[in-house]
């Protein structure tokens, strides 16, 4: 849409206009047309809420002074008129989730000329032209929230919302940014502060253990966070009530191979492990996300509210809400092309905008209308009756946009309802300091270490792929190679299927640990990322907790693998140290085949590539084990793999204890070892594996560190 000359000259006598009218009475305004529902009276009532929005101006604008135009390019969504009163819309239930008033310091939130730019790249191949500027995500924001405020961050794709979220909540988007301005928490910077004390961050995503039960979860994060002390079970049990998550409190969270509690549930757990130490600072990135309508709605209404009105701050980025969720809006923020074109009370919102010449249509979704307004989408449908329209490009467009978000953004800043980021509230104390509420608890690394372990037995046991599925697989292995071999006898033609069984059990082994491993970590890389950020634990604890946890399961699975499958098969029996051995390397190689599956488990988030690149790296290792190819005719290119190959090593020992004192009815006509020309020894070999699954391990663990400072 391009902006004529008489619309802005129009929109300007209109502004002044509105200076005009600051005497009318409260009782005209906008809040009687789209009110906040019982609990925004309710948040209203309270001091602290009613502190916060008194400092943040009481500029009134008059209903009578409103422009009746509206932008002709906008997309009119009727809906049901959500300021009137109707019989028929559902109730909400009618418990509300409730919290104390917070007794910790309050906490106020303002930044000042916040600007974020990405550096020029150039192509493929192809240096930066020299003419080349930055690109703006974020251009030159300002505000402040206030304590008992709630700040909901509309805006289109692009806009550089979920970037400003991070930023402010001190994830940084990215190291190669370039960053300007300030922001501080109660008047002081923030970067002289541990700002991770005072603030809590709710993913988009919620990232829970799918075998835990919401009460492990809550009590977790409590023994991790809470100092000693502390009556853990009190502060579950308060938050278990106040979420309205009791009947839920023994339920699995729940993912792809457990059932577990709604998404509605998933989401209050979420909240709840961050709020087990009592955050005054709460940032959620788009929290209604995989949740319906109703449940979205349940959510602000019962939880966000609820939050806000015990005193705390809350900011949060939301999509298109519908237009109940909006009637809980305390504070708006509009963001478009990286600008603030709204930031102030959500009520006055839809007034202001009617001033400026984008009156929102009766009974339209306010957010729906905002979201058109901002959208580049909206202006890139010509009238077909308008032959200038058709001979628009998309650079024109473009422009068009460029120009009418300016013309949003610059009438905002002129505006007396631009909210004013210098403005004190008065409960805002100063931060820092020797207060038992400023001194972050930490758990000593033998708590730490104890309470992962613990965690980590449960997972495996609970979920199905990780425990009893592991075990059924290698009985259902060690029954199918009895099946297809039956027992062998000791003449020459068994020389081969003894050589086939050894390779076959040396494949499935690796291949069984590495799949096993690689499929399971994705989904909890993200709770790692998750709680490491949050403090509650170093990546070595993590690290080795979660290794020692897997050698229980990992010495039944040998153990029964081997009992099953030796004798039954007739391998070698000339003494029991041949089966002892056969035992004890198995678990070696099932412990080295795991730290490569840890490796590649941490440098891939993604399933589906984890599943792509298991063959891409298994196969061609498998190729150099000798079993195929004669280790003197591998090219001098490949023997370095070749040596990394767990494959090679141990179709090597197995070959040993298999064959050395074997009484073979051909012997000595017949040399199986001889055949093999195998050049290490097998006590090599053996210290070859147990070396190539440490390397793997400290591997994984170098990515690990770099995952997670990345990420932090």
């Amino acid at each position: 849409m391009s902006l004529r000359a008489s619309d802005i000259s129009s929109s300007k006598e209109q502004e002044s206009s509105i200076e005009d009218s600051k005497e009318v009475n409260e009782t005209s305004q906008l809040s009687s047309v789209h009110s906040g529902g019982e609990e925004s009276s309710e948040r209203e009532s309270s001091s602290v809420a009613e502190g916060a929005r008194n400092s943040s101006g009481d500029n009134k604008v008059s209903p009578s002074d409103m422009s009746s135009h509206s932008n002709p390019h906008t997309k009119r969504v009727q809906i049901r008129d959500s300021s009137v009163h109707d019989p028929d819309r559902p109730k909400m239930p009618a418990f509300k989730s409730s919290f104390d008033e917070t007794k910790k310091a309050k906490i106020q939130v303002s930044w000042k000329n916040i600007t974020i730019k990405a550096p020029p790249k150039g192509g493929f191949c192809k240096k930066v032209p020299e003419d080349a500027e930055p690109f703006t995500i974020l251009d030159n924001l300002s505000g402040t929230v206030k304590p008992g405020q709630s700040l909901a961050i509309i805006g289109a794709s692009g806009a550089g919302k979920t970037t400003f979220l991070n930023y402010l909540s001190g994830r940084d988007p990215s190291k190669n940014l370039d960053k300007e301005g300030t922001i501080t928490i109660n008047g002081v910077d923030r970067s002289k502060l541990d700002f991770g004390k005072y603030s809590a961050y709710v993913q988009q995503d919620d990232v829970l253990y799918q075998t835990m039960t919401v009460k492990e979860c809550l009590m977790f994060a409590a023994k991790m966070r809470l100092p000693p002390g502390t009556d853990h079970e009190e502060r579950v049990q308060t938050l278990l009530e106040s979420l309205k998550l009791e009947k839920a409190a023994d339920t699995k969270i729940g993912g792809p191979l457990v059932k577990g509690v709604s998404g509605g549930e998933r989401k209050r757990t979420s909240i709840g492990v961050e709020l087990i130490t009592d955050p005054n600072l709460i940032f959620l990135d788009e929290p209604t996300t995989g949740l319906d309508s109703f449940t979205a709605q349940d959510f602000f209404e019962n939880v966000l509210s609820a939050l806000a009105a015990s005193g705390r701050t809350i900011i949060t980025t939301i999509h298109q809400p519908n237009s109940e969720i909006y009637e809980n809006f305390d504070q708006l923020m509009l963001m478009a092309g990286g600008k603030t074109l709204y930031l102030n009370d959500a009520s006055k919102a839809v007034d202001y905008f009617a001033s400026i010449g984008e009156k929102c249509p009766e009974r339209t979704n306010p957010a729906d209308f905002f979201m058109n307004m901002m959208s580049i989408e909206a202006l890139d449908e010509p009238d077909l009756e308008d032959e200038e329209e058709l001979k628009k490009t998309r650079t024109m467009i473009e422009g068009d946009y460029k120009r009418k978000i300016g013309f949003l953004a610059d009438r905002y800043e002129s505006s007396e309802l631009r909210c004013d980021e210098d403005s004190v509230h008065p409960e805002a104390r100063a931060l820092g300091g020797d207060r038992e509420e400023d001194v972050q608890y930490t758990p000593g690394w033998g708590k730490q270490f104890w309470l992962l372990l613990m965690r980590n037995f449960k997972n495996l046991i609970r979920l199905p792929i990780a425990s009893y599925g592991k075990v059924i697989s290698y009985i259902f292995i060690s029954i199918l190679i009895l099946l297809v071999w039956g027992h062998l006898d000791n003449d020459q033609q068994s020389i081969q299927s003894r050589t086939g069984v050894l390779f076959i059990v040396s494949t499935m082994i690796i291949m069984f640990n590495v799949q096993g491993v690689i499929l399971v970590f994705p989904d909890e890389r993200p709770v790692f990322i998750r709680e490491h950020s949050g403090k509650m634990y170093s990546t070595t604890i993590y690290y080795l907790s979660k290794i020692l946890s897997e050698i229980p399961l990992l010495f039944i699975n040998a153990t029964l693998f081997s009992v099953v499958l030796y004798w039954a098969v007739g391998l070698n029996t000339d003494s029991f140290g041949r089966f002892l051995v056969f035992w004890s390397y198995t678990m070696l190689l099932m412990w080295a085949a795991m730290g490569m599956g840890f490796a590649g488990g941490v440098l891939v988030s993604d399933k589906n590539v984890a599943v792509g690149m298991i063959p891409v790296i298994i196969i061609p290792l498998m190729l150099l084990s000798g079993f195929f190819v004669d280790q003197d005719n591998i090219l001098p290119v490949l023997t370095p793999f070749e040596y990394i190959s767990l494959f090679k090593w141990s179709l090597q020992v197995y070959a040993y204890n298999e064959y050395e004192g074997l009484k073979l009815t051909c012997s000595p006509d017949c040399d199986p070892l001889g055949d093999f020309d195998f050049s290490e020894s097998k006590v090599a070999s053996i210290c070859v594996t147990a070396g190539l699954g440490l390397a793997f391990y400290i591997l994984g663990y170098i990515l690990l560190h770099v995952v997670a400072k990345v990420k932090a």
